[in-house]
């Protein structure tokens, strides 16, 4: 009976073992939350903001960000969403009038905020590719700023 115990414990550790190897290597943080982990300019912020109303919202919800979250690709940012609805004055104050679903990325430069955007229904490509130039902007600008004062 002990022999069919441990067994079955050792199967049920190696599920929950390969269980948490397909789980998503980052969590979605609240805007709060992600705002004060990026105020120490270790990483930009990043935010979706989406409505459960949108179609396209939901389909960047649950297909989209999945793909991103499994492949790493969001460990260079801090991550968040914001419901339009249900923060409203957030979702305000970063999208203004322009339409959901919106990524907005915050980057800290020069002690200096500069912000991005790209609005409607995104792809894992097109959000790696909006990350990636991002930086490399960022990168430009810092360059640019720091030959200005030579």
């Amino acid at each position: 009976m002990r022999t069919v115990f441990a067994v079955m414990l050792l199967i049920s550790a190696s599920h929950l073992a390969a269980q948490e190897n397909l789980a998503p290597k980052r969590q979605i943080l609240d805007y709060s939350t992600a705002y004060n982990r990026c105020q120490s300019g270790d990483k930009p912020m990043l935010v979706l903001v989406t409505a459960t109303w949108c179609a396209p919202c939901q389909q960047m919800k649950n297909t989209t960000l999945p793909e991103l979250l499994n492949k790493d690709s969001l460990k260079d940012v801090h991550f968040a969403t914001v419901d339009y609805d249900s923060e409203l004055a957030v979702a305000q104050q970063l999208i203004g009038d322009r339409g959901v679903p919106q990524l907005v990325l915050f980057q800290k430069v020069d002690n200096q905020w500069v912000r991005r955007y790209i609005s409607g229904m995104q792809t894992t490509q097109a959000v790696e590719d909006f990350i990636n130039k991002s930086k490399a902007g960022v990168v430009q600008v810092a360059n640019s700023a720091a030959e200005a004062k030579k």
